[in-house]
């Protein structure tokens, strides 16, 4: 059997000045098996700001998925960038064999960045939602 992404969660963090109530991370996993996207916004305590379910289309998760599979394997784990100020990300993939892959940067994209930020927008006009995740992006 095929070891197959079944997780993906992007963490983006605030390493900016601000109190301690505001949001300054934020968590968007997208779960194979269950078509859904979760999206939270975290405050400096680590206590949850708001939460969105997105139902996706499973045609559209699959090919989300297989695109992962496809590009990630180009991907080194780290694209830290040397920066006082700004953000920071963290991608983890968890796999069908148990396998958890990490990796994370500053202000520099890992390879086709764009455009898995170009399907988690899809996924959220779909829905209509408003949220917009920062994701690879800079605050």
């Amino acid at each position: 059997m095929t070891d197959r992404i079944t997780c993906f969660k992007l963490n983006w963090h605030s390493w900016g000045l601000c109190c301690a109530e505001d949001a300054v991370q934020e968590e968007l996993t997208i779960y194979r098996n269950k078509n859904l996207l979760v999206f939270k916004e975290l405050n400096g305590y680590g206590v949850t700001c708001s939460c969105e379910i997105i139902h996706i289309e499973e045609q559209n998760a699959e090919q989300f998925f297989d695109f992962l599979a496809q590009c990630c394997n180009e991907w080194n784990d780290d694209y830290w960038v040397e920066v006082c100020d700004g953000s920071a990300w963290t991608v983890r993939m968890w796999h069908s064999s148990h396998k958890v892959r990490k990796v994370s940067g500053t202000i520099e994209y890992p390879p086709y960045g764009k455009q898995i930020e170009q399907y988690i927008c899809s996924f959220i006009e779909a829905d209509k939602s408003a949220i917009e995740p920062k994701m690879f992006g800079c605050c």
